[in-house]
């Protein structure tokens, strides 16, 4: 009988085992997260060829434009966030590069999505530079990167715009932080027009459309032929940087 007790106590024991074990497992699956960078909601954008007026009654037509994206979460229907492993969240948005504009995160934990967060640029923990090294050639490939000493360019903006009634002339806007000297890195939390189901074996995807036409036209106007040329800008890289937290939206 003792036996007979001991072989029950010890299958009993090897079962809680492993259905804890089985509890601690925690599925996860593929999240792909597109960005479309766009005029407006309603125009699109074409490199060196679209054309649109700005508040100021300005032609502008975009030659190029890159911008880093950082340290993304995802927020469940219940209130739980993920937050992707630091060390990869930072990547490179290349409108010229179409390989760029969609990420692919593994290791998301299965369960129902309501909002995406992400940083525009590089936070303070991550200066000096030397403390990212993973990111700094990929910055320094893209040209998103002044030198060690000063910092990373968070959003790289150019091309012509024409006054009316003027003649055509370029701009220039490359807006970053500069250690801690001047820090123009924001974080932006976006609510999922639908929720997205992230279920193990599929991999789940979600639109983020980035209006460029806010980059000098939203919280703060910017007048090009007042100022056509912004980077290491006291005054007016931190107006660009707050324009940007109204840029994103995700679909």
């Amino acid at each position: 009988m003792k036996k007979i007790v001991y072989l029950f106590s010890l299958s009993l024991s090897i079962l809680v085992l492993s259905c804890n074990s089985d509890a601690d497992v925690i599925e996860t699956s593929t999240v792909e997260i597109t960005f479309d960078n766009r005029i407006s909601a309603n125009q699109n954008l074409t490199l060196g060829t679209t054309v649109y007026v700005n508040q100021n009654n300005e032609s502008v037509v975009t030659n190029e434009l890159k911008y880093i994206i950082s340290n993304i979460q995802l927020t469940q229907d219940n209130g739980t966030i993920f937050e992707y492993p630091k060390a990869d969240s930072y990547f490179v948005i290349n409108e010229a590069d179409l390989s760029s504009l969609t990420l692919n995160l593994d290791g998301i934990p299965v369960g129902n999505y309501t909002h995406i967060s992400f940083g525009i640029g590089v936070d303070q923990s991550e200066y000096p530079l030397d403390g990212m090294l993973n990111f700094i050639p990929t910055a320094e490939e893209a040209q998103m990167i002044w030198n060690w000493a000063a910092g990373y360019i968070f959003i790289k903006f150019e091309g012509t715009f024409t006054p009316q009634g003027g003649t055509e002339s370029p701009f220039v806007i490359h807006v970053g932080s500069h250690g801690q000297n001047l820090d123009n890195y924001k974080f932006v939390t976006l609510p999922l027009a639908n929720t997205m189901n992230v279920n193990a074996g599929t991999t789940a995807s979600v639109m983020v459309e980035a209006y460029i036409e806010r980059i000098i036209d939203a919280t703060n106007q910017i007048k090009l032929e007042d100022t056509n040329n912004i980077q290491v800008d006291p005054v007016n890289a931190p107006r660009i940087a707050t324009n940007l937290e109204s840029m994103f939206s995700a679909q």
